[in-house]
């Protein structure tokens, strides 16, 4: 379904741990949940099945015009980003809002459903990514994993 979008948009994820920026590989699993929802994962080029270890001056120089950022580590708001790092303000879609986070979404016992359930439901994940990134071809898609950031 995915593929029927016309555009492609650029993707960025995860964020500062520290000094290092740590976000998929391009042939990790997120990484394949990006290219399957027919975004431009902007790291999709590397060979790495896990995650990259990058200086903010890497992320900065490939994803500050990403239209899209997901998966932003544990931040769930755009405040929490703010004061934990300056340097975020920089990225584009912090600016324009354009932020989805599977952190808000916990289970029962406070243990983050992604998780927990992605791996037996990767149904859910592509129909969120497909729904941020096309949302014309989900209109009535209700956000199960990703949702905006506050």
């Amino acid at each position: 379904m995915a593929k029927k979008a016309s555009h492609r948009p650029t993707v960025l994820s995860g964020a500062l741990y520290k000094d290092v920026w740590y976000l998929p590989g391009g042939k990790s699993w997120a990484a394949t949940f990006l290219e399957d929802s027919n975004a431009q994962y902007l790291w999709e080029d590397t060979e790495v099945t896990g995650s990259l270890s990058l200086s903010i001056e890497n992320i900065l120089e490939k994803g500050k015009t990403a239209e899209y950022w997901v998966s932003p580590s544990q931040y769930t708001s755009y405040k929490e980003l703010e004061e934990a790092n300056q340097h975020y303000l920089q990225f584009d879609a912090f600016q324009k809002k354009k932020m989805y986070t599977f952190a808000k979404t916990m289970g029962d016992t406070g243990g983050l459903l992604y998780y927990e359930l992605a791996p037996q439901r990767p149904d859910l994940v592509l129909e969120d990514l497909v729904y941020i990134f096309h949302p014309e071809l989900l209109p009535d898609h209700e956000p199960f994993f990703f949702k905006p950031l506050d």
